[in-house]
């Protein structure tokens, strides 16, 4: 059975000390031979560069094949969500054990531009791309401030905006929510998985930086509240359990 996802905050409010200054995830003030080739922004409350659904199918057209040996679009979605449909040419990658076994073993060239996007890209990818950044700066530790994956992206708005408006770049043309019924065991399951990988993303961070530090999981984490209008959720209130599993799940695709 899943907690509320107010336990899961609390939860996470004690694992880690109250806010901090965290370095930004991509480092770019580190190397300032660093330039980011791909258009993007940055917003508000992470540190992690996001591209437009237009810069991706720029990225997909081929417009940015000069500066890269190869271009990975990184899917962080539930198995049953990627076979549903993704974009042409992504993998679907929705573990950090995976991610680092097809990332570090051994390690692609540099010149290698990585995007990662989930359902909404407000939680999972960003999770998954934090992870990558904290084990590509421990391996890189002699190094410093050299990275094996120099530029990492989040693609705004994940799947669901992109299919919306370049269904025709999907394969197959076809969208599976992360909160689809017939896929109900999959989905408790993978978001199981996701808490686990919390813990796991804790204790890299202290590797990494030799101490904890806040590390919010997601916009949708900690000081953000869940807000059902945006949710599109209408659930009953005699429906107690029902509801905070529906709940638990969106935050998790947000």
């Amino acid at each position: 059975m899943f907690e509320h996802p107010g336990d899961v905050m609390k939860e996470q409010q004690a694992e880690f000390t109250p806010a901090g200054a965290l370095d930004s995830i991509m480092d770019t003030d580190d190397n300032p031979q660093l330039q980011l080739q791909l258009p993007h922004f940055v917003a508000d409350e992470e540190s992690l560069p996001r591209i437009t659904k237009e810069t991706m199918i720029d990225v997909l057209n081929g417009k940015y094949e000069g500066p890269y040996d190869q271009s990975l679009i990184v899917d962080c979605r539930f198995e049953y969500e990627y076979e549903g449909g993704h974009i042409e040419g992504a993998i679907n990658v929705n573990s950090k054990e995976e991610l680092a076994s097809k990332l570090f073993e051994p390690a692609a060239s540099s010149r290698t531009l990585l995007i990662f996007h989930c359902e909404y890209s407000a939680h999972r990818a960003p999770l998954m791309a934090k992870f990558l950044r904290h084990k590509d700066r421990a391996i890189n530790a002699h190094r410093y401030p050299m990275l094996s994956y120099p530029e990492v992206y989040i693609l705004d708005g994940g799947y669901s905006d992109f299919f919306q408006n370049h269904r025709f770049r999907c394969s197959p043309q076809n969208y599976v929510e992360m909160g689809a019924k017939e896929h109900a065991s999959a989905c408790e399951r993978g978001l199981g998985r996701i808490k686990q990988q919390r813990g796991k993303l804790c204790r890299a961070q202290t590797f990494a930086f030799g101490q904890h530090q806040t590390l919010e999981d997601s916009p949708t984490a900690c000081s953000r509240q869940v807000d059902s209008s945006v949710m599109g959720m209408d659930i009953s209130m005699d429906h107690t359990i029902d509801a905070r599993r529906m709940i638990s799940r969106r935050m998790a695709s947000y």
